[in-house]
């Protein structure tokens, strides 16, 4: 079974772009179905290949999304919501959403701020300027209550622990706009791969 990733993902931009990603909130919240990949690939491509059979919608998820399934999990704010993704943080869905958004904002700014569920790896990345840049760290360890001395409260260590993985996403997050910020970055082309119209 996949580790899952939660993928926080923050749009910042104008109000064309909000009244877009309100149209995008009303939809992914209309599924009834609990991790739909399909209904998350249909809400944001315009031709996602849902064809069944010889694993097709995992090779275009992987593509496109960036892991073999994704689906919307909920909403975290106004310009916020989370997405859970196999395996892997969603790079091309956040450049995916970027080329839409710019086309509304030239300034816009997409954030993701991910973890796996091991906390392996925990990082961000950010789409902006027409850049895309990502880091990530490996070394965060789950605190193991069995370990702790008698001393240790178990609720401040894992409060100290969750505390510890946002200030690092922060940190990530901000180096990434301080290197977008000085033109590094990998230049975002990234565009939806098309399907075969015969496949479908």
């Amino acid at each position: 079974m996949a580790n899952h990733v939660s993928n926080n993902i923050r749009v910042i931009g104008n109000e064309k772009v909000q009244e877009k990603l309100n149209e995008y909130f009303e939809i992914l919240e209309s599924s009834e179905n609990y991790s739909d990949t399909g209904h998350f690939a249909k809400t944001f491509y315009t031709n996602p290949d849902l064809s069944d059979g010889g694993g097709t919608m995992n090779s275009w998820a992987t593509e496109n999304i960036g892991a073999k399934w994704a689906y919307f999990e909920h909403i975290i704010d106004d310009n916020e919501f989370q997405v859970i993704s196999a395996w892997h943080p969603i790079h091309e869905f956040v450049q995916h959403l970027y080329n839409i958004m710019v086309e509304l904002d030239p300034d816009v700014v997409i954030e993701n701020r991910f973890e796996d569920e091991s906390y392996d790896p925990v990082g961000g990345m950010v789409a902006a300027k027409g850049k895309f840049m990502s880091m990530e760290d490996n070394d965060f360890e789950y605190p193991d209550e069995d370990e702790m001395d008698e001393d240790d409260n178990y609720d401040l260590v894992m409060e100290e622990f969750y505390e510890s993985i946002y200030n690092e996403q922060a940190g990530m997050i901000s180096s990434c706009h301080e290197f977008i910020n000085e033109g590094r970055g990998e230049d975002i082309k990234y565009r939806e791969t098309k399907v075969d119209s015969e496949t479908n």
